[in-house]
């Protein structure tokens, strides 16, 4: 068990082995696997239809937005750190960016991409382009 363990289950009575989650790290492909299986087992891939309507994806990235949504609003109201509910619900902007995360990866696994090669490839595309490319302001 980690510090960071110890500390989130003395302060907050929550651990990760509690939690049922074996582990504090992992790479992309496995946060896919995990996501889309734990909202499989959850029954939120129930009625997907195969290949999944193109309406289904647009509501699965919807979801990414209301996460997105949800960060914003934590960075509105100053909760910028990673905090436990007394039942043990990660809060704050940290919690936030993790729910887009999970409903990104649980998005590549239904739809069967390989998004550690994508991340992998975009990542060393944007490494070559130039300095602030595109002429955006921000």
């Amino acid at each position: 068990m980690s510090i960071g363990d110890l500390v989130r289950e003395a302060a907050f009575g929550f651990s990760l082995a509690k939690s049922g989650i074996a582990r504090s790290s992992m790479t992309i492909g496995e946060l896919v696997r995990e996501a889309h299986g734990t909202a499989r087992a959850k029954g939120w891939h129930d009625d997907d239809e195969t290949p999944p309507d193109p309406i289904r994806i647009v509501a699965w990235l919807g979801l990414v937005c209301s996460e997105a949504a949800e960060a914003m609003e934590d960075v509105r109201l100053g909760n910028m750190a990673l905090t436990f509910g007394e039942d043990g619900k990660p809060e704050g902007l940290p919690s936030e960016l993790a729910d887009i995360l999970i409903r990104v990866a649980d998005i590549a696994g239904a739809l069967g991409i390989d998004l550690e090669a994508a991340v992998v490839a975009k990542a060393s595309y944007n490494a070559r382009r130039s300095r602030r490319h595109g002429g955006k302001a921000a």
